[in-house]
């Protein structure tokens, strides 16, 4: 029992990591392969910061190993039955949805619907194993206000992560961040190690396809991967805030440059352009990328910005709960003030 999360040693720990990267490796090599024969491919359009055909989908491979190695825990009773179904299966799902897109590039409102399909699964399989306490359900506009909330988080964190897949490396590099920081997380404030492996699980895969889509990237994750990752953050996010593992000043202090990019460019665009909704590549860093014409400069100074400034907040955060707030706050004005300055509004002019 417990194999892979507590009796292992930290070498095999370190191997099976390894392992995993490897394997995602292997899969994205193969994938990329299959995909350039079956002209899987990113069109080149308005929209688009290359100028060279790149195969797409990437994300299906990742996301199929990272599935696979949760139902093989499973099997071996590491993993629980509603981790299992919620983040395993339920990740497996929104990988094929993304790539069902990219291959036949489904309507927008079939897309929101299948998003809206898989957060109503993720809650029927949590709720199923983690009820609501009964005194919610005796008021009926709390129960409704929470559900809606719940409901929606998943939605926003697949568009956030959509968002935020503009330029080579930075979706993919987000969520090798993320991981790790969430890892950090519960190690120092001793969560659950069963969530510490599944973070891990998806770093180690990550990080696989890293070396395939960093500037300049010879395959891009499509939907299949930024509906892959904004699913399991979104459900990461509701399960660990519900668990009382991880607080949601914490998860916004992680993801602080990502919020702030995409909630200003949208606020920006509802006052500067008429249809503001629509498709655009107006981010700050879609911007900068496409002025200095290298993708890798952006991803770079994002990353640094994440490691060097928004980790050490997220730690503090954790471990320091009262301040969690200002560590948020904290992280989030640079990157408020980055997207003001470089966002639509040079885009605009």
């Amino acid at each position: 029992m417990d194999y892979y999360i507590q009796s292992q040693e930290l070498p095999a720990k370190i191997i099976f990591f390894i392992v995993v990267v490897a394997l995602s490796v292997a899969l994205t090599y193969f994938y990329r392969q299959f995909a350039t024969q079956r002209e899987i491919i990113a069109k080149i359009n308005s929209r688009t910061l290359h100028d060279i055909v790149v195969p797409r989908g990437g994300g299906i491979g990742f996301g199929f190993l990272f599935s696979l190695i949760i139902f093989g825990l499973w099997i071996m009773d590491d993993c629980p039955t509603w981790l299992m179904l919620s983040i395993g299966l339920g990740s497996f799902v929104a990988a094929l949805v993304g790539f069902i897109d990219d291959v036949y590039e489904i309507t927008a409102l079939k897309k929101l619907m299948s998003h809206f399909c898989l957060s109503l699964y993720f809650s029927f399989v949590f709720f199923s194993y983690h009820p609501f306490p009964l005194s919610i359900y005796t008021d009926l506009f709390l129960f409704g206000l929470i559900m809606g909330i719940w409901l929606f988080i998943p939605l926003w964190a697949i568009n956030l992560l959509n968002f935020i897949d503009g330029i080579d490396g930075l979706a993919i590099s987000a969520s090798v961040f993320t991981c790790m920081a969430m890892v950090i997380v519960l190690f120092l404030t001793e969560g659950d190690p069963v969530l510490i492996t599944v973070f891990s699980i998806l770093a180690a895969a990550s990080i696989g396809f890293v070396f395939f889509n960093m500037p300049p990237a010879s395959i891009f994750m499509g939907d299949s991967g930024s509906i892959f990752l904004g699913y399991f953050v979104g459900c990461s996010i509701l399960i660990t805030i519900y668990l009382g593992e991880i607080s949601m000043w914490t998860w916004i202090t992680a993801l602080s440059y990502y919020l702030a990019d995409t909630t200003t460019t949208t606020i920006s665009r509802m006052f500067l352009v008429k249809k503001w909704y629509g498709e655009h590549r107006s981010h700050a860093y879609q911007n900068l990328a496409r002025i200095k014409n290298n993708h890798a400069k952006v991803m770079y100074w994002i990353l640094l910005y994440q490691v060097f400034w928004a980790l050490p907040l997220v730690i503090w955060s954790a471990l320091d709960p009262d301040w969690a707030p200002a560590a948020a706050i904290i992280a989030l004005t640079p990157a408020v003030l980055w997207s003001l300055n470089f966002g639509p509004r040079l885009s605009s002019q």
